[in-house]
């Protein structure tokens, strides 16, 4: 029996890993929310503006772990679940070594590139050296962020979520703070950077503390076996394709908006299309307590608790997240609006009701994606995401040639369809015995759509506003309760 199904108090860890993943996530946003206005005041639009490429790019170069973080949580969890916990303090120690191998090489590119990537900007002749140096200075914060990321996934699959969201939340507040700090001093780039290059060595040593002290990895050998880099690699490496082909496909839509309809026209589809983008912290929080228990429960070979634990993972998603989708779809017009002003709302807030469309069925999405890179499909994902771009890509194009930049919003809403269906599809295929739950699957993101639908098309305000709110209290309750009853499937 998987070690996730022994006890009630490890049973609680979904609806608390969840909640300190969403605290990890959602605090730091809050507090950039407030900094951003004084950082943007402090240091001027264009040393600003080079600070969000750094922030973009430390995140960005954590490609260069080729997916090793997360096999880290799939072979680590495969390990915990089947009981065979001997060598997962070897497994750790090739893993973290072939990862700080790969971060010093990305450390050396950056260094060597940088006068060139700072060319490619347009920035002031005066800020040149600043920004090269700036630049280089990331550079050797990147093998911290690239072996954070192995660090994370070993606590993720001992489900030490409170531990990582403890250190994710300072590092959070820690990206905004530092930068804060050094404006008392100066306003240049150069000790901006080296106070967010400082804060992810202090992260990553906390992280690197936290994992010695676990019990699999302090009672047993920490040896480098070059047997288990082909396990990691094996599966990290489709994990990189798909990080490479996502951020692709999550800007495409604004490279070609610049380019078939107008450059001026942009901020109507990304400031609505951003919005939704911040929402993702939510699914992906959820989806990282879902990724280990899956992958232990299918090592441990109880695998027909597998159905309902899939079921129970999508009601709860679904329900979580419906309150989000729901509201921004019926109060598109009204919330921006207040917020970006009437003329902006026009032209916006038929673009954000598509988009909240799609945040519902790409939230969904999450869960069978999360379960074939668990029972070591990770290559299906892979595959998908490279059939979806050309697919995408000529859809968007037509979609902008007939109906604007109303055309993206759609098309990005049908891209996160066509991806639910086929990782159901695929999620099927690869154990049958899901179908009945998938049916059910679907069924829950059209009853979520058709709500959606419903309470947009209330016509007086009061109504609205009761509407989406006994609907939201009433979902956020049933997908704590459904967390909560995880733990009856053993």
């Amino acid at each position: 029996m998987s070690l996730l199904f022994m006890s009630p108090s490890r049973q609680r860890s979904f609806a608390h890993g969840i909640a300190w993943n969403l605290a990890g996530a959602g605090i730091p946003l809050v507090f950039a929310f407030l900094a951003i206005p004084i950082l943007l005041s402090g240091y001027g639009n264009a040393r600003f503006g080079f600070l969000t490429i750094v922030w973009s790019l430390i995140g960005y170069f954590s490609i260069f772990d080729f997916g090793i973080g997360r096999a880290l949580t799939k072979v680590v969890s495969d390990r915990i679940g089947a009981g065979s916990t001997g060598d997962i303090g070897d497994i750790t120690a090739t893993a973290l070594r072939v990862m700080l191998l790969l971060g010093v090489l990305a450390a050396v590119i950056i260094e060597l590139a940088a006068p060139k990537l700072v060319g490619l900007l347009k920035i002031d002749a005066s800020l040149l050296r600043e920004a090269v140096a700036s630049l280089r200075i990331l550079g050797v914060s990147i093998p911290f962020v690239i072996l954070s990321a192995g660090l994370i996934g070993i606590l993720e699959a001992h489900n030490q979520f409170q531990s990582i969201n403890t250190i994710r939340l300072m590092m959070g507040l820690l990206n905004f703070a530092a930068p804060l700090v050094m404006l008392h001093w100066s306003n240049h780039l150069v000790p901006a950077t080296i106070s967010l290059a400082i804060s992810r060595v202090v992260t990553t040593s906390l992280y690197f503390t936290r994992v010695g002290r676990l019990e699999s990895i302090s009672t047993s050998s920490r040896s480098f076996e070059k047997r288990h880099i082909r396990e990691l690699l094996g599966f990290g490496g489709w994990i990189t394709v798909s990080n490479l082909v996502s951020p692709l496909m999550a800007q495409l839509d604004k490279v070609v908006i610049g380019g078939v309809v107008a450059l001026a026209l942009l901020p109507f589809y990304s400031v609505p299309a951003d919005l939704v983008n911040r929402f993702s912290f939510a699914p992906i929080s959820m989806v990282g307590v879902f990724f280990p228990a899956f992958a232990a429960t299918w090592a441990s070979r109880n695998r027909a608790a597998l159905p309902p634990m899939y079921a129970s993972a999508s009601k709860a998603m679904c329900a979580a997240m419906l309150p989000a989708a729901l509201c921004l779809y019926a109060f598109a017009s009204e919330g921006l609006g207040v917020w970006m002003g009437h003329d902006f709302s026009v032209r916006s807030a038929p673009l954000l009701r598509w988009l909240a469309v799609g945040l519902l069925v790409n939230s969904m999405a999450r869960i069978p994606h999360a379960f074939l890179q668990a029972i070591g499909r990770p290559s299906v994902t892979a595959k998908l995401h490279m059939l979806e771009l050309p697919i995408y890509g000529g859809g968007l194009w037509l979609l902008l040639t007939h109906f604007g930049i109303l055309g993206a919003a759609i098309a990005w809403t049908g891209r996160m369809t066509l991806d639910f269906l086929l990782l159901v599809a695929c999620a099927n295929v690869a154990f049958p015995e899901l179908a009945k739950k998938s049916l059910l699957l679907i069924f829950a993101v059209f009853a979520g759509i058709s709500l959606m639908l419903g309470v947009g098309s209330v016509g007086p305000m009061w109504l609205k506003v009761l509407a989406a709110s006994l609907i939201s209290v009433t979902s956020l309750g049933y997908a704590f309760d459904t967390l909560t009853q995880i733990r009856r499937h053993d």
